[in-house]
C-alpha cells in the first residue's frame, strides 16, 4: 500500500519515470533492511517462540476466531508465554554463604 501510494504520488509529482520510483525503491530498501537485518539483530535471538506452539496458537485462533484469530495468534502467543514463564518460575534459594 505505501509503495503503491509513494508511485501514485511520484506520479502525479515528477515528470520522469526516474524519478517517479526513486521514492517507492528507497522505501522498500528501508522496509527490507529494517524486517529482515535489523529486527532479525536486535530482537530475533531473544524472542524466540517454539515453532509446534506457533503452530497450535494459530490452528486454535483461526477455530476460534477465523481469520482475525489467526492474526492475532503469534503476537497474543509472546506475551502469553512471558507470562507463564513468570507465573511458574520456580526460584531456588540463594546459598551464597
Amino acid at each position: 500500500m505505501a509503495v503503491g501510494t509513494l508511485g501514485a504520488v511520484g506520479l502525479l509529482t515528477y515528470p520522469t519515470l526516474g524519478e517517479v520510483v526513486v521514492a517507492p525503491l528507497v522505501y522498500l530498501v528501508i522496509t527490507m533492511l529494517e524486517g529482515q537485518v535489523l529486527m532479525r539483530a536486535f530482537i530475533g535471538r531473544r524472542l524466540e517462540l517454539n515453532p509446534f506452539a506457533v503452530f497450535l496458537a494459530i490452528a486454535f485462533c483461526t477455530w476460534l476466531r477465523g481469520p482475525v484469530g489467526a492474526s492475532l495468534a503469534v503476537p497474543l502467543l509472546r506475551p502469553l508465554t512471558v507470562a507463564f514463564a513468570h507465573a511458574f518460575l520456580r526460584e531456588s534459594p540463594d546459598l551464597s554463604e
